[in-house]
């Protein structure tokens, strides 16, 4: 297995983002991924502008960067050129974890030799994944550390599933969950919760066993909401609903960095996260997926309820040195926005509240998906 763990600056960032590519005037999903690679071909970016399982889904990842500020900036060239691109294709561009209201099953796959195994492989369950992400990629000095973080970072998924849910609708109906991506996703073999590793020598073991049986031909089959990442070297954060807004990818990309060097920090003193019970961390997962930041979370420490809010603030806490550190502490200072007007699963329903109408959320999500820092975070 290739490894590429210590190659870049410590606790370097990279983000990936899922858009929805819309149509104009209806904002409903369209099969538009094929004319904008043919735009990007042999463009600078075109390597970091990618297909994925669906046509009408089309990835866009940034540059290794060595802060949150550089990844940013990068990112929001990138929804720059993207929306151009698609405007000169008939498309728009719209983020959230899932559409508002588009048919799953009228979606069609890309054709790519992996997509259309994976169709063939999983039938009905592909069919209902037109879901999109944000994953941050966290640069960590060797594959011991990369597992310890990977293992941390368990504990802590609820909360950033919590802040960054997104997705409270499934074709045309409010489902009553923050993050319904987050479920949709646990249809898939390999996802959702990965059990705790101990060593790279266990996630190998893994690897090798899943493709020695058949099971996939490679770890990049193993969609769990974290995981080490040996080809970039990092440790990738997968659980997060894609971010309509770029100043809240910023918050949820310091929190990530700073919390994997918080992690890296405490692997290196000879700490080692506590493996929790799997029954805890799946309860807690589903409470974040659910309800959002109106969680009741268990607290590891004592098994004890606190609200999400509570629980988040407690990680920003613990994760501000870091954050200081790595010159990421003002991005860090924007999850109080979020905890204060609500994440995107909020955004989405208070519009819903007011139109009763999908449609418009899907025009509003296409409306505010702009490339720009500075967008305020709330309706």
């Amino acid at each position: 297995m290739q490894t590429n763990f210590g190659t870049s600056t410590p606790y370097s960032l990279g983000l990936e983002e899922e858009f929805q590519l819309v149509d104009t005037e209806a904002f409903d999903l369209v099969s538009g991924i094929e004319p904008i690679l043919a735009a990007f071909h042999g463009d600078a970016i075109g390597e970091r502008v990618k297909p994925e399982l669906m046509q009408s889904i089309v990835e866009a990842s940034t540059r290794i960067a060595a802060s949150v500020e550089e990844a940013v900036d990068d990112l929001v060239d990138l929804r720059a050129r993207l929306i151009r691109v698609a405007a000169d294709a008939g498309a728009g561009i719209a983020s959230a974890g899932t559409h508002p209201f588009s048919r799953s099953e009228q979606q069609d796959v890309t054709h790519r030799p992996r997509y259309t195994e994976l169709a063939e492989r999983f039938g009905w369950v592909t069919a209902r994944h037109p879901v999109f992400g944000l994953h941050v990629h966290v640069g960590v000095s060797s594959a011991a550390k990369a597992i310890a973080c990977t293992d941390g970072l368990r504990n802590h998924l609820p909360e950033l599933l919590a802040l960054s849910a997104n997705s409270p609708f499934w074709q045309g109906r409010p489902t009553g969950l923050a993050s319904t991506r987050a479920q949709i996703l646990r249809d898939l073999p390999r996802s959702g919760l990965p059990p705790a590793l101990g060593s790279f020598a266990q996630f190998e073991h893994i690897v090798d066993s899943g493709v020695r049986t058949g099971c996939f031909p490679d770890y990049t089959y193993i969609w769990w909401d974290v995981r080490p990442q040996p080809r970039f070297g990092t440790v990738e954060i997968r659980v997060c609903d894609a971010q309509t807004h770029v100043a809240n990818v910023a918050a949820l990309a310091a929190l990530v960095q700073s919390l994997v060097a918080t992690l890296g920090s405490a692997f290196e003193c000879g700490e080692i996260s506590p493996a929790s019970p799997d029954v805890v961390l799946e309860e807690n997962r589903w409470r974040a997926a659910r309800y959002g930041l109106e969680a009741r979370l268990i607290d590891l420490a004592d098994d004890t309820e606190r609200s999400a809010v509570d629980a988040i603030r407690a990680l920003v806490e613990r994760c501000f040195p870091a954050a200081d550190a790595l010159g990421c502490a003002e991005e860090l200072e924007l999850v109080d926005q979020i905890l204060a007007t609500g994440n995107g699963a909020h955004e989405q329903l208070r519009i819903y509240d007011d139109t009763a109408d999908p449609a418009a959320v899907a025009r509003w999500l296409a409306e505010q998906t702009v490339p720009s820092r500075t967008a305020e975070i709330g309706v």
